[in-house]
């Protein structure tokens, strides 16, 4: 595993987040909810794996692609921890704590989006200044052709 990546603070939090979701829920997976509990673990997964594939990725913008991802994954988490919680599969201190977490992971992946957002700008080219007019005055917008 590249030192760089466990280096990096959002992926050390969202795989924090991983851990404290399975740890919640392992306690609570019962036959009738292990779809759901599934599901809300291999959200909370795939938060870590989309911000590792973004800090493998060269280009900025893939970079973003890979890290709106991560947020979007994490969206969902907090919409399938509700709804875990609502249907009592994990306790409600576990919910606060895990919330904690989860707002700063957004927090972080919000700054590396600003700062990547930041990069991409920089690296595209100015508009060039529109070209001048033929010499006469005449353009091809003014130009008329008989009829």
């Amino acid at each position: 595993m590249s030192s760089g990546l466990r280096e990096l603070r959002v992926w050390q939090e969202a795989v924090g987040l991983a851990g404290d979701v399975i740890r919640a829920l392992r306690s609570n997976v019962r036959r009738e909810t292990k779809a759901v509990s599934d599901n809300v673990m291999l959200t909370a997964l795939s938060i870590g794996a989309h911000i590792a594939d973004g800090f493998a990725r060269p280009a900025a913008g893939e970079q973003k692609e890979s890290y709106l991802a991560a947020k979007r994954a994490l969206f969902r988490l907090e919409s399938e921890l509700a709804v875990a919680r609502h249907a009592e599969l994990m306790p409600q201190g576990a919910l606060s704590d895990i919330a904690a977490r989860s707002a700063q992971v957004a927090r972080l992946l919000t700054g590396y989006l600003v700062y990547l957002d930041r990069q991409i700008a920089e690296r595209e080219p100015s508009p060039a200044p529109p070209a001048a007019p033929p010499a006469g005055g005449a353009s091809r917008d003014s130009v008329r052709v008989p009829a």
